[in-house]
């Protein structure tokens, strides 16, 4: 399928959950806002399991209004 097509059919779905197209959460951030959120997650990680090795991670967050 095209690219068009592929579009269309997230579209269609969406009207049908009356939904919005998904918003990119991270595009809305502050530079200070990630630091809080990456202090959280690192905190609760090295309580969690320890720190004994290296944790690497990434933050993906997307959202969307219901119409």
């Amino acid at each position: 399928m095209e690219y068009h097509d592929l579009m269309k059919q997230a579209e269609d779905f969406n009207k049908k959950l009356h939904r919005t197209k998904d918003i990119n959460i991270n595009d809305i951030l502050t530079g200070e806002d990630r630091y809080w959120i990456a202090r959280v997650i690192d905190a609760r990680v090295k309580e969690e399991y320890g720190d004994m090795y290296p944790f690497k991670w990434e933050f993906n967050a997307s959202g969307h209004f219901i119409c």
